[in-house]
């Protein structure tokens, strides 16, 4: 494939993403425009895996799909690129309180999304509205009602599952993390499914799963979300069978979550379409110098160093 970078349209701790026009040559079968994500050859590690990953999800529809990769030389330095689909609908983070059957058609493709990397022995880590980017959908039909495919993208946090659990790491972010992921920094399928929950949410509401105070200390944060017993609030808007469907999802206690599997047969679910699944007492709790500095008020919140236990 042979491009031209374009404009940039995000940037992040592996590097930025650019719009990039294609030159069609040889019959190559590209689409005119693409998004390309872009690290320097000498902090390309975590681009190459994620390269990787989105090698061996390929066959599902429902996840951004890659279309090779190649290094550049721009102004004296090597870059190293992966060629991703252009979502040009942006990200669920951009659209605020959806209509419920828009709302059950992308749940429904975040779904088949994450029971593909589940039985592939894979968890993304990072399941949230800003890592659903919305696709021009090319088999559009009556069936759906939308025009766009929901998928799910950037696997930079993605782990596999039998990776050895000694090695305790935060991934992901906190407003979207489940509480095991807080306390113990475990990843399983099921934690995938609690981070599906917030963004459910976050398509209803189009706020954040948790109010957070202005001022609010990052330590009170983070017990709510991994200690406490509360839960994130379910609007009284949502319908019944929404209401039941994250309450599958939103539950503390991690093997009493719904699978992916499951939940693609919830009554949520029951009126989308097929078409496209062929594509396949409080105690005192000391919580690590990591989070220390974090603000609340920014769900984009990362980290990626070791934490311990609260």
């Amino acid at each position: 494939m042979i491009w031209n970078r374009g404009k940039t349209i995000g940037r992040g701790g592996f590097g930025l993403v650019s719009i990039a026009n294609v030159q069609h040559q040889n019959g190559d079968q590209f689409p005119p425009i693409i998004a390309v994500k872009t690290a320097k050859v000498s902090a390309s590690d975590s681009l190459i895996e994620e390269k990787k990953l989105l090698d061996l999800f390929k066959e599902c529809h429902c996840i951004l799909h890659c279309f090779g990769d190649d290094v550049t030389t721009e102004e004296g330095e090597e870059l190293y690129n992966i060629e991703l689909e252009y979502a040009s609908g942006g990200c669920l983070a951009d659209r605020k309180g959806l209509p419920d059957n828009i709302v059950r058609q992308h749940t429904k493709s975040i779904l088949i999304a994450l029971s593909h990397v589940h039985k592939l022995g894979y968890v993304h880590c990072d399941v949230k509205p800003h890592n659903v980017l919305l696709v021009a959908d090319s088999l559009h039909s009556r069936n759906k009602v939308v025009g766009e495919i929901a998928k799910l993208a950037d696997f930079g946090s993605a782990k596999n599952i039998k990776d050895d659990q000694d090695n305790k790491e935060f991934r992901g972010t906190v407003l979207y993390a489940a509480p095991e992921s807080i306390i113990h920094q475990e990843y399983q399928p099921e934690s995938d499914i609690w981070a599906l929950g917030c963004t459910v949410l976050h398509m209803i509401t189009g706020k954040s799963p948790w109010k957070v105070e202005k001022g609010a200390k990052a330590e009170d944060v983070l017990y709510k979300i991994g200690c406490s017993h509360e839960l994130p609030d379910i609007p009284s808007k949502a319908s019944k069978d929404a209401k039941d469907f994250l309450k599958k999802c939103l539950i503390k206690n991690p093997k009493a979550r719904w699978t992916a599997d499951m939940l693609l047969s919830h009554p949520f679910l029951a009126s989308i379409g097929d078409s496209h699944q062929q594509h396949c007492g409080r105690q005192k709790h000391r919580f690590p110098k990591l989070f220390r500095g974090f603000s609340p008020m920014h769900q984009c919140f990362h980290v990626h160093n070791r934490v311990q236990a609260c």
